[in-house]
């Protein structure tokens, strides 16, 4: 969806964006107890250290390593990064790219090399971002907290991008404070792009151990006043700033499992894989020990291969 806004607030981009790179170095260059204090361990896991934060997923290497390989996936289904109309406008020196809830930066990688023009800045509440080394000069990191507010002047950014952000925020707080905080960071005439995901199965699927996951989590999430469905409300929070148009949605399914054939065998560790990673706080809510959620996960995995499982993703543009 593209902004209208018709006034904005722009700052020196050369200079805030040297205020990036300069926040980011501190970070790297930290001493070794303000780096533990950014983690938290439990269950042999590491987790952000931000209390009053939602977000209840891990943050160590095989979590990163879930993401990178889930970046690979969707690109793969979705035949690309992004579905707005921006290839021009990133192609222009000087356009400015956000990724909000940009995890260990796969999504920033590979576009600052695809448009070595432009700009690109990702932002995520736990510093897990790419070393030094492997960072395009055209791409910089940065831990900061959303619903702080995001750290820029109004109409900084061309394209704000943000995805698998439903587990993080309230429904209160997408409604009241993301959307409107995405709409404040773009230019007039540019782009937002939000993409969630659902698993659904087929009304008579016989998978009694996922389904019983499925109610826990989204029972957890609801007691911390999460919606895991909200892909399907934001459309209408999106309108509802009065300030979006061409708004647009794009869905897509996938099989997971091996009715999927080789992609549908990759979605499915994707899946489970996502599932260990609530281990931790999933398995006390359900008051059962890990070993038992293990064993359930391992029937969730036969019941998934004997069923008929989807992703659906959306895109909101």
């Amino acid at each position: 969806m593209t902004n209208t806004k018709a006034t904005m607030s722009q700052a020196s981009i050369d200079d805030t964006f040297a205020n990036f790179d300069n926040n980011n170095n501190s970070i790297e260059n930290s001493s070794d107890e303000c780096i533990l204090d950014s983690f938290r361990y439990i269950g042999g896991r590491r987790f952000h250290n931000v209390l009053d934060a939602k977000y209840f997923l891990p943050n160590d290497n095989g979590e990163v390593d879930r993401l990178e390989g889930q970046h690979f996936l969707y690109r793969h289904i979705w035949q690309g990064n992004f579905s707005s109309p921006v290839t021009q406008r990133l192609q222009q020196p000087g356009a400015c790219v956000l990724d909000v809830g940009c995890g260990p930066g796969s999504w920033i990688l590979e576009m600052s090399c695809d448009f070595p023009s432009a700009i690109f800045v990702g932002l995520d509440i736990s510093p897990i971002f790419p070393p030094e080394q492997k960072k395009p000069p055209n791409a910089t990191f940065l831990q900061a907290n959303l619903l702080d507010g995001l750290p820029f002047p109004d109409g900084t950014f061309d394209f704000v991008y943000q995805r698998f952000m439903s587990s993080a925020l309230e429904e209160s707080q997408w409604r009241d404070e993301v959307i409107a905080e995405l709409v404040r960071v773009i230019k007039p005439g540019g782009w937002i792009e939000l993409m969630e995901l659902d698993v659904v199965c087929t009304e008579d699927t016989n998978a009694p151990t996922y389904q019983r996951f499925n109610r826990s989590l989204m029972d957890f999430l609801a007691d911390r006043g999460i919606n895991g469905l909200i892909s399907s409300k934001l459309k209408g929070y999106l309108e509802s700033t009065k300030q979006l148009t061409n708004i647009q949605c794009e869905e897509r399914s996938t099989r997971i499992g091996q009715w999927g054939g080789r992609l549908g065998e990759m979605m499915c560790v994707d899946l489970l894989e996502g599932v260990a990673a609530c281990k931790p706080a999933l398995s006390q809510f359900m008051n059962i020990t890990y070993d038992e959620f293990d064993s359930m996960l391992q029937t969730v995995r036969m019941e998934v291969d004997s069923s008929q499982f989807c992703y659906k993703t959306h895109r909101q543009v």
